[in-house]
């Protein structure tokens, strides 16, 4: 039997982890979500670095699409260094990190507590810093992780962000695809990655794209081809792609390409025709019933990576990006970088 990495073994916790958010913390949703019930935030700001900064771009796209409130980030700098005076009134500020342990998001959010706003954290080490600065603390329940690259704890907070949701809405049907999940994420699915390896493994620059939700599991899978493999991988939203970057794809230039069925799908078909245009050779990632692309008029032949079937877009990308970690695992074995201990990086890191 192969040994796993870190980096994968982890990832496979992911539905375990989400079994055990469902049935914790309940209270505390209960007790927020009737708070803004009877006080309803003009806008949600979210803090955040690194991974945890990917999953609040998910959770704007969440939050605007499905409660229908304004979100933003808010970078920690406006409060660290430049000492910006900001109104939060009435305004719902969540923090996401794993360690909760970074100065600059511990003194933003403190900043917003004091003047005005209601604070909620989404942080693995549930008795940090942070999370004792936040007025609410719903842990993310992923454990200790031990690899340098965050895996169960960015898929830990999306799933957070999903509950959150379906606790807000009362959207029952939203919240029972999420208690579908971990059975799906456990559904083995028997895909070769040696096709995208043997494109990858040589090179030094990748696109990775997506759109809407989609478009923040491609910001974080970039990352991690920049931690783990040592790629100058660039992640682009499927429309923005369109504009001065498409000049970057040339003949055989590797692209990733993320597909969820909702509102983007048919744009990022078209977007497929048209990179293939380029002769570039795309690796598609998405739900085995969606990657049908026999109506597409293509000359190369993408390599597709399926995951389990789509069951709601908010979960699809659970599985988009629970798929990808063990990819870019392998990946970077076969480069010879062990991606659990990047030579230049360390697991906690505090920024001012």
């Amino acid at each position: 039997m192969t040994n796993l990495t870190l980096m994968e073994s982890e990832t496979q916790e992911s539905a375990s982890i989400i079994e055990n958010q469902l049935k914790s913390n309940l209270d505390i949703f209960a007790d927020i979500v009737k708070r803004l019930k009877k006080d309803p935030p003009p806008f949600i700001g979210t803090i955040a670095r690194g991974s945890s900064d990917h999953a609040a771009a998910f959770a704007k796209y969440a939050f605007e699409t499905h409660v229908g409130i304004l979100t933003a980030t808010i970078s920690p700098s406006i409060h660290t260094l430049y000492k910006s005076k900001l109104n939060y009134k009435n305004s719902l500020i969540i923090s996401i990190s794993q360690s909760g342990k970074s100065e600059d998001l511990i003194e933003s959010l403190s900043y917003a507590r004091k003047h005005g706003a209601v604070t909620l954290s989404f942080v693995n080490e549930e008795h940090s810093p942070l999370a004792k600065e936040s007025e609410y603390n719903i842990p993310l329940l992923a454990g200790k992780e031990n690899s340098v690259a965050a895996t169960k704890s960015y898929i830990a907070s999306l799933s957070r962000i999903i509950q959150f949701i379906a606790e807000w809405t009362f959207h029952g049907e939203l919240k029972q695809y999420l208690h579908d999940l971990p059975i799906i994420l456990n559904t083995k699915k028997d895909v070769s990655l040696s096709s995208a390896i043997d494109i990858l493994k040589g090179e030094q620059n990748v696109l990775v794209l997506g759109r809407g939700f989609g478009f923040p599991i491609a910001l974080e899978s970039a990352l991690k081809l920049k931690e783990t493999c040592g790629l100058h991988a660039e992640a682009f939203s499927g429309a923005e792609i369109l504009h001065g970057p498409f000049e970057l794809i040339q003949k055989n230039c590797p692209v990733i390409i993320y597909l969820q069925k909702d509102a983007t799908y048919s744009s990022m078909l078209k977007l497929i025709e048209k990179i293939d245009e380029k002769n570039a050779q795309m690796i598609l990632i998405g739900a085995q019933n969606i990657l049908n692309l026999d109506d597409l008029k293509l000359k190369k032949n993408p390599i597709l990576i399926p995951t389990q079937n789509s069951v709601h877009p908010l979960c699809d990308c659970i599985s988009l990006i629970n798929t990808f970690y063990p990819f870019a695992a392998k990946l970077a074995l076969s480069k010879g970088r062990n991606p659990d201990k990047p030579e230049n990086l360390n697991k906690v890191t505090s920024t001012v």
